[in-house]
C-alpha cells in the first residue's frame, strides 16, 4: 500500500507541482498510517449509490484496485521463496471471488460515499462511455508508468546536480 500511495503521490507532484494543496498532502499522509480498514468494509446498502459505484468501476478498465493488487501480489511472490506459487494464487483467488472481494467492494463504496455525490457519479460514468473516457482506461495505466519513470529520472539528475 504504501508503495501505491508514493507512486501516486509522485504522480501529483509530478503533474500538479503549481497546484498541490497541503491539505491533499496532508490526507494522503494519513492514509498511511490511518487504520479505518474496519469502517471501510462494513456492509453497504443495496441502493443507487452503490449501484452507480458498481457501474462506475465496471466502466474502469485501466488502473483499478485489482489490477494494484495484482501487481502488488506478484512483487510480493518474486521476493517471497517460503510460500508457493500456489499459495499466491489462492490470494488472488481471494482477493478477485473471495470474502476479501466483498470487502473490498464494500471499502471502495464506503470511500466513493464519503468522496463523491450521487450526481459526480453519473457524471463519471458518462465520461468513461464516451470516447475520452474509453481512451483514459486504456491509456492510464501506461501514461502513469511512464511519468513515475521520468519523474524517477528527474529526480536521480536533480539530486546528482545538487551534488
Amino acid at each position: 500500500m504504501k508503495v501505491v500511495l508514493f507512486v501516486l503521490a509522485l504522480f501529483i507532484y509530478g503533474h500538479c507541482y503549481s497546484q498541490i494543496d497541503s491539505a491533499l498532502i496532508k490526507r494522503i499522509k494519513a492514509l498511511d498510517t490511518a487504520d479505518i480498514v474496519k469502517a471501510d468494509t462494513v456492509s453497504v446498502p443495496n441502493d443507487s449509490f452503490s449501484k452507480k459505484v458498481r457501474e462506475l468501476r465496471s466502466e474502469q478498465k485501466g488502473l483499478t484496485l485489482e489490477t494494484i493488487l495484482r501487481l502488488k501480489i506478484a512483487e510480493e511472490q518474486q521476493k517471497d521463496t517460503a510460500h508457493s506459487k500456489e499459495f499466491y494464487q489462492k490470494l488472488v483467488d481471494e482477493i478477485t471471488t473471495g470474502r476479501t472481494s466483498k470487502l473490498l467492494e464494500n471499502s471502495v463504496i464506503n470511500i466513493y460515499r464519503r468522496t463523491f455525490t450521487e450526481k459526480e457519479l453519473d457524471e463519471l460514468i458518462s465520461f468513461y462511455k464516451t470516447s475520452a473516457g474509453q481512451k483514459m482506461n486504456t491509456e492510464y495505466l501506461l501514461l502513469l508508468v511512464q511519468s513515475v519513470k521520468d519523474a524517477e529520472q528527474l529526480l536521480k539528475l536533480a539530486a546528482k546536480n545538487l551534488q
